[in-house]
């Protein structure tokens, strides 16, 4: 399929013509048959035509074999035109955009303390761990093209920070509002991921992921992180977990000499939890790692529908359809004009 070409929406009424052709024959051979042998068969017949005696002198009227023909050609046509309107021709036009990615994104962001450390380097420059983060999330927003996002809070407590929205400017807003500790010290990991689960709701016509951003090592809080896991599983959410907290040695002396009681990310409870949900598990080791796990989740989550190629469609139908309105009073014309000219 290519700009410019016509193509047939409902191609099969097309067989509709010889269907009727068809017919028209059979019934023409039928009516020839019943007018050589209809009374020529052994049972009495009682078929008369009984005629006034002043028939003879009404002026015979004759049809030419070419008018009869002309006729039935117009005929024909006609029925061409409406079966040729009936299957809808239409005219490839240009490609359109792609449809909006119709999707819904839950970030679940730690804020506990230790997001304060800067261990992270973005332009040369030593950043603290949700400095960063708030700038990459903050460049995702400015990116969206139809998806929804949510963003929850955790520390000692799980908080909806921003329901599901597709607006811009107040998922930007509130970004720039999130800092470390503004929930608490700890993490209530379970509880976070429980508030998620509820905030996707269940719009099963959009494509629904959760992303986690931690650097937590123990949890806190009512839920147990395994028992929201399930429950994501059970509500077919995706989870996928990305652990914040630079590799480098630089980093490492940053840590020792933060001041803070900081223990390093429990790797194997989030693999446990992306496992338990049919997600992915991430280590961003530095920032461009970083950005490259949140391009990677977005891209591996892209929602099918995008990918379907798409075209205007101008319909024609009314071409063939005028055109078959006009050979039929045409015809009626042709009929009329005979009538008077006998």
């Amino acid at each position: 399929m290519s700009a410019g070409s016509v193509v047939l929406t409902y191609p099969g009424w097309l067989w509709l013509l010889p269907v009727l052709m068809g017919i028209a024959l059979l019934w023409r051979v039928f009516a020839e048959l019943d007018e050589d042998t209809g009374l020529s068969s052994g049972a009495p017949s009682y078929r008369h035509r009984f005629l006034h005696p002043l028939v003879r002198l009404i002026p015979r009227t004759s049809t030419s074999r070419g008018g009869r023909l002309v006729s039935q050609l117009l005929l024909w046509l006609v029925l061409s035109c409406l079966v040729l309107a009936l299957s809808q021709p239409v005219r490839i036009g240009k490609q359109l955009p792609d449809p909006p990615r119709e999707r819904d994104i839950v970030f679940i962001v730690d804020t506990s303390l230790s997001m304060v450390l800067r261990d992270y380097i973005l332009n040369g420059s030593r950043v603290e761990r949700i400095s960063l983060l708030k700038n990459l999330l903050s460049e995702f927003v400015h990116n969206l093209k139809g998806e929804r996002i949510s963003i929850i809070v955790f520390g000692e407590t799980a908080n909806t920070l921003v329901p599901l929205t597709p607006d811009q400017q107040l998922l930007t807003s509130m970004i720039n509002r999130i800092s470390a500790g503004m929930v608490g010290r700890y993490n209530a990991l379970g509880d976070a991921i429980a508030l998620a689960v509820r905030e996707a709701g269940n719009a099963q016509q959009r494509k629904r992921i959760l992303v986690l951003f931690t650097d937590a090592g123990q949890h806190t809080g009512n839920i147990e992180p395994l028992a929201s896991a399930q429950l994501a599983a059970e509500a077919d959410l995706p989870l996928y977990t990305v652990a914040i907290g630079a590799t480098t040695a630089e980093a490492e002396e940053q840590r020792q000499h933060s001041g803070l009681l900081y223990q390093t990310v429990d790797m194997t409870l989030l693999n446990a939890l992306a496992d338990t949900t049919k997600g992915n598990s991430y280590h961003a080791g530095d920032s461009n790692a970083l950005a490259q796990t949140i391009a990677d989740i977005t891209r591996h989550e892209e929602n099918i529908a995008a990918q379907t190629v798409r075209y205007i469609r101008e319909p024609l139908y009314i071409w063939p359809l005028a055109l078959g309105l006009l050979l039929f009073s045409l015809l009626q014309l042709v009929r009329v004009l005979r009538s008077i000219r006998l």
